[in-house]
């Protein structure tokens, strides 16, 4: 697999060294992935091809980011709640784990991470820090999810077999929205006559993201299905750009996010066509009269 090029919402690293927060450059500074109390957010671990089973993960232990000490066991949880897909004839195999179902007694707000092993420690996973958010209803939330696997060099984000999607909760605001405005046409004898008209509703918000979050975000766009919750509002994605902007310090991007829904309105010009026959000026007079 290609380092530095994360797949899950929750990545996951051999070691804690690799923690977003642990790289020399960024100090400790933690820069939230929130998460609802109770749950983990939906992720996938891709590991070398074993014979390894669920019944194999050996521990599953939440820690917190600022102690390092251990808060609690969930290894039953897991291993209940993930399933292996394998991918052979690559050499590696996807762990997927939907996040569907409480997995973890309430946790108190703070920081966290997951620590997973594989028989006497064969395998070894610890996951990015999350932010465990008790009130989650703020937040503006994505889901994003295809209708078959994804497999590209990097490694396979599975999506069936089972059934999984991507969720991701952000602390940020839609803007009140853009109207974007297409024509074509043509002019004749001085009057304008429109071929074609669209009319878009376009939204926008604002985020910071580490690296690895931008990441995964970057396949929003590329999804077959992809939709944002906010406010009891559900807005079912056509687009989705992010445009990051790194920080002086190169830890943390400023990023704008922008998506379009199920708001364009296209019509082809009556007007234009007439003209083209020639009939125009007939059909106006005869309007005008019948008024």
């Amino acid at each position: 697999m290609i380092p530095n090029n994360n797949l899950s919402v929750l990545p996951f690293y051999t070691s804690l060294d690799q923690q977003n927060a642990r790289k020399w450059w960024l100090y400790g500074r933690v820069y939230p992935l929130y998460c609802p109390a109770g749950f983990l957010l939906p992720f996938q671990i891709i590991t070398e091809h074993t014979n390894l089973t669920p019944s194999n993960i050996s521990g599953a232990t939440i820690y917190d980011a600022n102690t390092d000490q251990q808060i609690a066991g969930i290894t039953t949880e897991i291993r209940n709640g993930i399933t292996k897909k394998e991918f052979a004839s690559l050499g590696y195999d996807v762990w997927v784990f939907p996040g569907q179902l409480p997995v973890v007694n309430a946790l108190q707000n703070g920081r966290y991470y997951l620590l997973v092993t594989w028989g006497n420690w064969q395998i070894v996973r610890v996951s990015e820090i999350f932010t465990v958010v008790n009130d989650i209803q703020p937040y503006l939330k994505i889901t994003w999810w295809d209708l078959a696997d994804f497999t590209m060099d990097a490694g396979t984000i599975v999506y069936t077999n089972p059934a999984f999607k991507n969720v991701l909760y952000l602390k940020a605001d839609i803007a009140k929205p853009e109207y974007p405005f297409e024509e074509e046409g043509e002019t004749r004898d001085g009057y304008f006559f429109p071929t074609k008209q669209i009319s878009e509703k376009r939204y926008r918000f604002n985020f910071l993201a580490s690296e690895y979050l931008l990441d995964v975000m970057r396949f929003i766009r590329m999804a077959d299905f992809a939709q944002i919750e906010y406010h009891g509002q559900t807005y079912s994605l056509d687009t989705f750009l992010i445009t990051p902007e790194w920080e002086d310090n190169g830890d943390v991007a400023a990023v704008e996010a922008v998506f379009d829904t199920a708001t364009v309105a296209k019509k082809i010009g009556v007007g234009f066509i007439k003209a083209q026959r020639g009939d125009f000026n007939d059909d106006f007079n005869n309007d005008f009269n019948n008024q």
